[in-house]
């Protein structure tokens, strides 16, 4: 296969860039540092896009620890995958919102194929400490963390892991792809990745339908490309088998997986531990998970660090609504609680991200997704709570449009009152405790814009907007 000769190990990029070295200081100016301290607060950042003629561009995720957030920008007719350094990017404008530096806030990390379509769904945590900004000459060499998701060269699509920046003197060695299973449909994508880097789990495609894998960068086959493992899910206690399966999250530590996969009667949310992964085929101890009373499908997209809570979507009576997973104290089963949506009549709501905040007093767990409202079908949603089946009236669910206007937070960061946030997909929680929300929505100018917001209240809003 042509496309492996661009295929590289970690080992084999760091010595590349190694031998480079020299080279790439004659080339570079000294790298130019942003402000040690990234501006504080609770904001709206608007994203913008990357350089050139583009009018849409999406967050499609963030990093566990808040420092990367990822996505792609439609160019010309296809999606190009981007990473933005958070901290860095703030720090490049003045502190006050609304942050639109174009090219400065979004590195393209399409630049390997830069025809061809390509998108980043995760990302790493910072592993290791940034090589250095250029600001100036636009050099963008920010390192420190791994993006995952989905490049096509041709007609065939790649699991793809961005491990090293991507320079303009070293624009190859700088990634992993990875094939796929063979015999099926080319068409490989990698949903999650853990917070080293080093487990990514994703969705390919063999003969009868999708198929889950999980693959360890550090197990390899001839030509030092990872191997993806297929993940058959089937029940522990019921022994019910999926005909299909996709991945779509992975704990901190790569162990836990969650997604969903095919039945007769429609698709069913899972969660699977790893109890081996040098057995062939790798030994799992899997859950299919509840659905809401009377619900006919359910999917899981989202799981907190530890993968105890997981965050989907399960039909029901009133319709598709966002929900959660986890275990009872009392039974030791997996449950499911139902969040509602923004719309109290016609439920259509789903949830893309969740994080813990021990300690909040308006509940524990913090869900991001999207919901069907009266005025949109698609906006932007936030839910606190905590993981107990009964109401236990603590918390809120509210449109993230509307937090941000309530609050004054639209106002101090010039968002105005034309923004529709679509989308949350993302959501993090840092080790300073800060909560960070990504997503995209339909900016004043009427296009696609990806936005983040910083700083998000860990308990009780306060409402000073009539």
């Amino acid at each position: 296969m042509k496309t492996r000769t661009l295929i590289l190990t970690i080992g084999v990029c760091a010595a590349l860039l190694l031998v480079a070295a020299p080279d790439l200081a004659k080339k570079q100016p000294p790298p130019t540092d942003p402000p040690p301290t990234p501006v504080e607060g609770y904001y709206f950042w608007r994203l913008g896009h990357m350089e050139g003629p583009h009018d849409s561009s999406k967050t499609l995720g963030i990093s566990r620890d808040g420092k990367t957030a990822v996505g792609s920008t439609l160019v010309v007719d296809f999606q190009r995958a981007w990473r933005c350094d958070i901290d860095w990017a703030i720090a490049t404008d003045d502190g006050v919102p609304p942050l639109y530096n174009e090219l400065q806030v979004q590195e393209d990390i399409g630049i390997i194929a830069p025809s061809q379509p390509s998108a980043a769904y995760a990302s790493s945590d910072m592993t290791t400490t940034p090589t250095g900004y250029d600001l100036p000459n636009l050099v963008l060499d920010w390192g420190g963390s791994m993006p995952v998701g989905t490049i096509t060269g041709g007609t065939v699509s790649y699991g793809i892991e961005w491990m090293l920046p991507v320079l303009d003197s070293v624009d190859e060695g700088d990634f992993m792809m990875i094939p796929d299973y063979g015999g099926g449909i080319s068409d490989m994508a990698v949903k999650d990745v853990s917070a080293d880097g080093q487990i990514l789990v994703g969705t390919g495609n063999v003969k009868t339908g999708e198929r889950a894998f999980r693959a360890d960068m550090a197990v390899v086959d001839a030509d030092l490309v990872p191997i993806p493992v297929q993940l058959v899910i089937q029940d522990a206690v019921t022994l019910q088998t999926l005909r299909s399966s996709a991945a779509e999250a992975v704990s901190a530590d790569g162990m836990i997986i969650a997604g969903y996969g095919s039945t007769v009667n429609g698709n069913r949310a899972y969660v699977t531990t790893v109890l081996d992964a040098t057995t062939d085929p790798i030994t799992l101890e899997s859950t299919i998970l509840p659905m809401i009373g009377g619900g006919k499908y359910a999917e899981a997209y989202a799981m907190t660090p530890d993968g105890l809570i997981i965050a989907g979507r399960s039909d029901s009576p009133k319709g598709p609504q966002a929900c959660i997973w986890f275990v009872d104290d009392v039974t030791g089963e997996w449950v499911v609680k139902g969040l509602g949506g923004l719309s109290k009549k016609n439920l259509d709501s789903v949830a893309t991200g969740v994080i813990y905040r021990p300690g909040s007093v308006v509940g524990e767990l913090m869900v991001v997704g999207w919901s069907k409202s009266i005025l949109y079908a698609e906006e932007a949603l936030v839910w606190t709570g905590n993981p107990v089946l009964e109401d236990d009236e603590i918390g809120y669910m509210y449109d993230l449009e509307y937090i941000l206007t309530k609050t004054g937070v639209a106002e101090a960061s010039s968002m105005g009152s034309e923004w529709i946030l679509n989308q949350a997909t993302g959501v993090s929680l840092g080790a300073d405790g800060e909560t960070r929300i990504v997503g995209w929505g339909t900016n004043p100018e009427g296009g696609i814009e990806a936005w983040l917001v910083t700083g998000y209240p860990y308990d009780e809003l306060v409402f000073v907007k009539e």
